[in-house]
């Protein structure tokens, strides 16, 4: 009795041993991949973005290259295998569906391609596959793992958030959110422990936030409330406005060409796009950095070059998705919310109250327009404080993503992934 009672504990103890160690094998592969990626990703667009900027042509140009490198990855190399961005990580999820290894390289490579080159997404929605198809294929190195597929699939894509983003929280709550709310023992064991590997990286590699508010000071005038209120209503509004648009280019062919000349006409059209707005070229951070760092005198130099820009880019990520481009809408909403938040800041300033700050709406409209377009809250609320390195505006935005969230579900109760598995 007692010999059985202790091989229960001994397999048990085996069992609970081999998952945290190949939890925090994930973490560590999966963060040290993706930051690497990241910082590749980052060096390689702000160099053609600056070239671009000194050569003007170079914005219809880049887009073309890219595009027409993928396309012939895609087409000698992946063997004409599509990318379907996070919708293929749900049908894993959901539908038992297999990530196949080559995903991972097809992922990452396609992204660096897509923003390196111009294409007006992100490297998120590519982390995010590529880093689940890692956590399929850690589920099946041994027979225990196979039961908890959906766990390894959703710590590998935590710890992927978790480095992008400078937030384990956000990588937990992605994860939970976004890809399948699973409350098992086994599904924090594994997320806290890649998680932890994951953050161990950001502390070891001295990984920097994505924007650097440097000496501004976010302080909360209370009587800009009723203001931050409206643009939890407009983000929650400009949310399904993108997941519209983003879905209605994706699947409607505007140019009735062979693929090849559908490409090379679809790469030119969305470089004359760029051309138009360069704040649309890759994922747009440098236009926020841009507000951060010259504020009121920068948006309102640039109104109406920002406001023709929030409403292009979701087109401008449909077409670039549309043309074989990956990413999806993870970083257009973060730039989306940045930019509308600067207009309305502006607008706040210039005629009610000329003490509101225009970096709080900055702040706000990041978390707001990320709650709305995903459906994600948590994910939303400490994605803004990670990438800023700020909670001064806890407390509001605390509230406010839940009003943008809940507006825009009501509207539409579909983001641009979920809306691909309904069809």
């Amino acid at each position: 009795m007692n010999n059985s009672i202790v091989t229960k504990k001994n397999i048990v103890w085996v069992k609970w041993s081999r998952i945290v160690y190949c939890a925090a094998l994930v973490g560590i592969i999966v963060g040290l991949i993706t930051l690497m990626f990241k910082n590749l990703v980052e060096e390689y667009e702000h160099l053609l973005f600056n070239k671009a900027q000194h050569f003007k042509l170079f914005f219809i140009v880049f887009p073309l290259i890219g595009l027409l490198i993928i396309y012939f990855l895609r087409t000698y190399v992946f063997n004409k295998k599509k990318n379907k961005g996070i919708s293929e990580v749900l049908e894993a999820v959901r539908e038992g569906k297999k990530l196949p290894p080559y995903k991972v390289p097809s992922h990452f490579f396609n992204g660096f391609l897509t923003v390196v080159f111009g294409g007006s997404t992100g490297i998120e929605v590519s982390t995010v596959v590529a880093t689940a198809a890692l956590g399929d294929m850690a589920s099946r190195k041994d027979p225990i793992f196979k039961k908890y597929r959906k766990e390894f699939i959703g710590s590998a894509i935590a710890c992927g958030v978790t480095l992008l983003f400078c937030s384990p929280l956000a990588g937990l709550f992605f994860s939970y959110e976004t890809i399948g709310k699973q409350k098992t023992k086994v599904f924090w064991v594994t997320h806290l422990v890649s998680v932890g590997f994951a953050t161990l990286i950001i502390f070891l590699m001295n990984v920097t936030p994505v924007f650097n508010l440097g000496n501004h000071e976010t302080v909360i005038h209370y009587q800009a409330i009723p203001f931050f209120i409206a643009l939890s209503v407009l983000a929650g509004c400009y949310g399904v406005y993108m997941t519209k648009v983003v879905s209605f280019v994706k699947k409607n062919n505007f140019l009735d060409f062979s693929p090849y000349l559908q490409l090379i006409a679809g790469g030119v059209l969305l470089g004359c796009v760029l051309f138009v707005f360069p704040q649309l070229y890759g994922d747009g951070y440098h236009a926020i950095e841009s507000i951060i760092h010259h504020n009121s005198l920068f948006v309102l130099v640039s109104f109406w070059l920002l406001l023709g820009a929030l409403l292009v880019k979701p087109f401008a990520t449909g077409f670039t998705l549309k043309l074989g481009g990956d990413g999806g809408v993870f970083a257009p909403s973060i730039f989306g919310g940045a930019i509308m938040g600067a207009l309305a800041g502006l607008i706040v300033q210039k005629y009610f109250f000329a003490d509101a700050q225009l970096i709080n709406f900055v702040v706000l409209g990041v978390a707001l327009t990320v709650a709305a377009t995903l459906h994600a809250p948590f994910t939303a609320l400490f994605l803004t404080f990670g990438i800023f390195n700020s909670y001064a505006l806890w407390l509001p935005l605390a509230v406010l993503v839940f009003i943008s969230f809940y507006i825009s579900k009501k509207i539409f109760p579909y983001t641009v992934y979920t809306l691909a598995l309904k069809k």
